[in-house]
């Protein structure tokens, strides 16, 4: 028989074991909750990393590739701006207003489209920060917010411009077929360096990331100078690019706003430094390229010098 005091203890056990099977069922039941409360804050964070990977996708089409990085970097935004030693870049179609009245809207679409897509890719590849379309016309700078010095951010600029022409010729009749271009597409080319103020500029709403200065205009009015298929360049660009390039002789253009002529030279193509030869003797230092020149003839040449 049991007694009072070991059935008391019973019912006290048996009240304990009740006791904790509902903390186990009710710990069981919150730990449910919170485990749905963690599953849909990870669904809720991953659809909002959605939505800023299809805002930054987005962004990026509006903007610079490096001012998108830099927009998304840790590392602090700089809003300010700064004077720079720059190559400015400016390009456009030779008579793409009368062009265009010929051509319907979606072929027009079209054609821009794949043009400004090659155009943005090939200065993507030298480094150049775009900074904006104006209709057919691409303004592209080099020296910020990356350069490689003056020097290879001239030459830069310049390859990039050589292999856009290229491109233009070498996909005339993808124009005409695809796009039903009406004319042999014929497009010019304007560069200049020089110092300018570069970085942000506009209001508290709304900001530009852009060059200004004298030397934005120079290249501007080189651009349209320029003759056909062709890329014209200022004495201060050459002076960084050596002797890098083969360029036509010296012209002057006059343009508005300019207080003076500028003097342009027409790139033609480019000279492959190793392939130059320095000969040096007495104080006669002299650079000739031995695919062009025989050695036998410069050997001639100076000892005629000597003589």
């Amino acid at each position: 028989m049991i007694n009072d005091e070991e059935l008391k203890l019973l019912k006290k056990e048996n009240s304990k074991l009740k006791l904790e099977a509902r903390l186990r069922k009710s710990l069981s039941v919150e730990l449910e909750r919170q485990k749905g409360i963690v599953q849909a804050a990870k669904e809720e964070a991953e659809k909002q990393q959605q939505l800023l990977q299809k805002a930054s996708d987005r962004l990026s089409k509006y903007l610079s590739p490096q001012i998108c990085e830099q927009i998304f970097s840790d590392v602090e935004f700089d809003t300010g701006t700064g004077r720079k030693k720059l190559t400015i870049f400016f390009s456009d179609i030779v008579n793409f207003t009368s062009i265009t009245e010929s051509m319907e809207a979606e072929e027009l679409s079209g054609f821009l489209n794949f043009y400004l897509t090659n155009m943005c890719e090939i200065a993507l590849k030298y480094g150049g920060t775009i900074d904006k379309f104006i209709g057919d016309s691409v303004m592209i700078f080099f020296g910020d917010p990356q350069s490689k010095g003056p020097e290879q951010d001239a030459l830069a600029c310049c390859n990039m411009g050589l292999e856009m022409l290229a491109f233009v010729e070498k996909n005339e009749e993808l124009f005409k077929e695809q796009f039903n271009f009406p004319e042999k597409l014929e497009i010019r080319i304007g560069v200049h360096s020089g110092v300018c103020s570069v970085g942000n500029f506009g209001s508290d709403q709304r900001l530009d990331y852009t060059v200004i200065g004298r030397a934005v205009n120079v290249a501007a009015r080189l651009e349209q100078a320029a003759p056909k298929n062709s890329m014209l360049f200022s004495n201060s660009t050459k002076s960084l690019l050596a002797d890098t390039f083969q360029v036509s002789d010296s012209i002057e253009v006059k343009a508005k706003g300019i207080d003076r002529p500028i003097i342009g030279y027409i790139l033609t193509n480019q000279i492959s430094k190793r392939s130059l030869v320095t000969v040096k003797e007495e104080g006669i230092s002299l650079k000739f390229d031995p695919s062009i020149v025989d050695k036998k003839e410069v050997d001639k040449f100076l000892s005629k010098i000597k003589q």
